[in-house]
């Protein structure tokens, strides 16, 4: 005899003699066949009057442990009798069929053994009925023509009545049903049967108290035959959430518009709270210190606002915000408000804040520990009330200059005029021909003066009205200065040279004779003020424009007036004549024409004054 059939024949007496009892089941789960003592044990005689005929069509197992014999894994359990099952399977890997092994070695004893399931079944069924009460559903037992065969728990929200027995589940006493909603309900209470899958609907309908109840509807099906339909009133939770939307909503909403608001007004929200900070071990943050909206960037990313503020805060101001917290605290406000510099990060510049603080919370001491408040940005407000200063000393300035220049004006018209009458006077009375020629020189050169000082003062007050028009011709520079040099070597004092550097030849697009005005005033300046030496002027290209220049050898000008030296009104201390308006219209003239003057000056050494004029205005 071979090996495997002395296994076959000692597997076989194994099972006929197994002394607990023992049965043999197909893969389908039916009854092949049970042992001796089996038949012994249940007083039986024939095999198909056991108990457990078939696997999957027995009310011993539950569904849940027929789907785990079904995927191949041993079932045991103790009920009636303690028993295990197992799958058998072929070379490929396929369940052949069910060992099914009882464990208990007591024999059968029908009476004693249906007590002991009852008594477990009605604890089971105890349990499952407080269960059933606790939630807040109606539960319906539903067979396979959607008729409620059992009313399992009963909640009073649900609306459903006891008439409820015996009626369609899409005709329940107490529901007003709308047609498309019936169709649904009975749609997917047959789906569930059918396919014995766990199905979830909500739906709604008109309400006797309410305009619209909500209800959740959840089926489980139960072996193609009924199906366990959980019905629950959600009608207070979906109102709430409802309102928790519209509450959502509202809070967005004011989020939102909150931070447009601190965004565009420049002000940041803070709140800091003591206890964290003392707790605050400086190597894992607490956030004691936390900032919301727009603010100082580099203070925001910080992570230790108490050592941020040393670098941020400016040197000379004492105050800051543990200053503003610490004042809140100790003297009990209930609102304080500091204003200090904080350093920007993209300029290093400083800008000027308020901080407003506000006691929220006590600590159980009845000490602030909670602060809230706000950080303002205030630069602008304080660049305003700078410029207001600067403006208000401007027009305080503006006065006094007014009031020179009358007194100049007075002094100035004055003097020609009265040298105008008086040698007028003379002239009449004179014979001698020298004397009366030069009378009438001075008379002749007072007029010129005279007509100068009316000009300029034309000439400035067209500027600054914009009313002053320019006509531009191509000018041949070599010829116009050499026009100038002609002009002014005349006027220059005996031991001072006027020198006229090369001219590059040079057509330039320009009003000529303002161009010519400037030069002029300016070669005029250098004249009163150099004593010996020489004054030097010419021109030359500096990238796209001409650049005119004015050089002596004259006394200089202190840096302390060279700032303000093309104002109005600004004569230097000891001038020798005018009434301060040649380089304000030298540089209102320059301005227009497109170019820009300035000066450089060495006291005792002399002064350059240059402008330029762009080549293709």
């Amino acid at each position: 005899m071979d090996e495997t059939s002395a296994k076959q024949i000692l597997l076989t007496d194994f099972f006929t003699y197994y002394p607990a009892g023992g049965a043999l089941y197909d893969s389908e789960g039916a009854l092949l066949e049970i042992n001796k003592i089996m038949y012994e044990k249940f007083a039986i005689t024939d095999k198909h009057d056991f108990v457990l005929n078939n696997l999957f069509e027995t009310d011993y197992l539950s569904d849940l442990q027929k789907n785990h014999l079904r995927s191949g894994s041993v079932l045991a359990g103790n009920q009636p009798l303690g028993y295990s099952i197992i799958p058998g399977f072929d070379s490929e890997g396929n369940t052949i069929g069910y060992t099914l092994l009882l464990t208990d070695t007591e024999s059968y004893n029908p009476d004693r053994d249906m007590m002991r399931y009852d008594s477990k079944m009605k604890e089971l069924k105890d349990i499952s009925d407080k269960v059933a009460q606790s939630v807040p559903d109606t539960i319906l037992l539903i067979n396979n023509q959607l008729v409620v065969e059992r009313i399992i728990t009963y909640a009073s929200e649900t609306c459903i009545t006891p008439e409820a027995l015996n009626r369609r589940i899409d005709d329940l006493p107490g529901f007003i049903y709308p047609e498309a909603i019936k169709r649904k309900i009975a749609s997917v209470v047959q789906k569930s049967l059918d396919t014995s899958e766990t199905a979830n609907m909500e739906f709604s309908i008109p309400g006797h108290d309410a305009p619209v109840v909500y209800f959740k509807l959840r089926l489980v099906p139960i072996q193609h035959k009924y199906v366990v339909a959980y019905i629950r009133n959600v009608s207070d939770m979906v109102e709430k959430e409802k309102e928790n939307r519209h509450l959502s909503h509202q809070l967005s909403e004011s989020r939102s518009m909150m931070e447009l608001a601190l965004r565009n007004s420049h002000i940041s929200t803070y709140s800091f709270n003591f206890d964290l900070f003392r707790t605050c071990d400086k190597e894992s943050c607490n956030h004691c210190f936390q900032f919301y909206g727009a603010n100082n960037e580099l203070l925001e990313r910080n992570r230790y606002i108490c050592r941020a503020l040393s670098v941020l805060r400016h040197p000379e101001d004492r105050q800051d915000f543990f200053l503003l917290f610490n004042e809140i605290r100790d003297k009990d406000l209930e609102e304080h408000s500091v204003n200090f510099r904080l350093k920007n990060d993209y300029d290093d510049q400083y800008r000027s804040y308020e901080v407003i603080g506000k006691a929220l919370e006590k600590d159980a001491e009845g000490k602030t520990n909670l602060i809230v408040g706000c950080v303002i940005d205030n630069q602008k407000h304080v660049e305003y009330e700078n410029s207001l200063i600067k403006a208000k000393e401007k027009a305080e300035n503006a006065d006094l200059l007014k009031s020179t220049f009358l007194a100049n004006m007075t002094h100035e018209i004055r003097t020609p005029l009265n040298a105008i009458v008086g040698f007028s006077d003379l002239l009449s009375l004179e014979e001698d021909p020298e004397l009366r020629e030069t009378y009438t020189g001075l008379i002749k050169a007072n007029n010129e003066l005279l007509l100068n000082l009316i000009n300029d003062v034309l000439d400035i007050s067209k500027i600054e009205s914009d009313m002053l028009t320019f006509t531009y011709t191509d000018v041949h520079l070599p010829s116009m200065m050499h026009e100038i040099h002609q002009t002014m070597q005349f006027r220059v004092p005996e031991n001072v040279t006027l020198i006229l550097d090369p001219c590059p030849v040079i057509t330039l697009n320009a009003d000529k004779n303002r161009v010519m005005q400037v030069l002029i005033n300016l070669l005029t300046n250098a004249t009163k003020y150099t004593e010996k030496g020489n004054i030097r002027f010419g021109y030359g290209i500096r990238r796209n424009f001409v650049r005119f220049y004015v050089t002596d050898t004259g006394r200089g000008i202190p840096k302390s007036e060279l700032g303000n030296i093309f104002g109005r009104f600004v004569q230097l201390k000891g001038n020798k004549q005018g009434i301060g308006l040649g380089l304000a219209i030298c540089k209102g003239l320059v301005s227009k024409m497109g170019g820009t003057i300035s000066a450089t000056s060495d006291v005792g050494k002399g002064s350059t004054f240059s402008f330029t004029l762009p080549l293709n205005p």
